[in-house]
């Protein structure tokens, strides 16, 4: 059976859509992005709080459609600033307890206390989804931080914690 990416009518205007929508279609050409969305069978939610915008990300066993706005009852909602949204493909989960006890190597910030950039970020020649370079991606380590302060907030985390280790290793894997 073959992985199917959908977007739902009035999804294609959606920034979250369309950048999640390729993370998925690059990760299932991965031996390891392939199982975690062929296991997948969940309603998630993404909203960005700087705008207000929401994600419906629908997963059934190997489908995957992506609503813009919120449709049923979500299992687990990503919620926090639209840079961290976007760069929860950087995570490499086997990194994350390092990254929560401060042995992950920092990179420069560009987000300070109150989300505000701290620097401009450098010149890159490569565009990414939805107009967001790679070099504007947030470390690691300041997810985590953003995460501690309760500014990137995982609602169901405790719930459903495996459809959230899922979820991330779908976005996170790489081909």
């Amino acid at each position: 059976m073959e992985p199917i990416v959908d977007l739902a009518p009035g999804a294609d205007s959606s920034v979250l859509a369309q950048f999640y929508a390729e993370r998925v279609r690059e990760s299932v050409t991965t031996a390891k992005g392939r199982a975690a969305f062929f296991s997948l069978k969940a309603t998630i939610f993404v909203v960005d709080f700087d705008s207000g915008q929401a994600t419906t990300l629908r997963f059934d066993h190997g489908r995957l459609t992506l609503h813009e706005g919120t449709i049923g009852m979500p299992s687990v909602t990503f919620g926090g600033p639209r840079l961290a949204l976007l760069s929860l493909d950087r995570l490499r989960l086997r990194a994350l307890p390092g990254a929560l006890f401060g042995r992950e190597p920092a990179e420069v910030s560009l987000v300070e206390r109150q989300d505000k950039r701290t620097s401009s970020p450098p010149p890159s020649n490569r565009g990414g989804p939805a107009s967001v370079r790679r070099s504007e991606k947030l470390a690691l380590r300041e997810l985590v931080r953003l995460y501690v302060r309760g500014e990137l907030r995982i609602y169901g985390l405790a719930a459903h914690p495996r459809t959230v280790s899922k979820f991330l290793r779908l976005v996170s894997s790489s081909p």
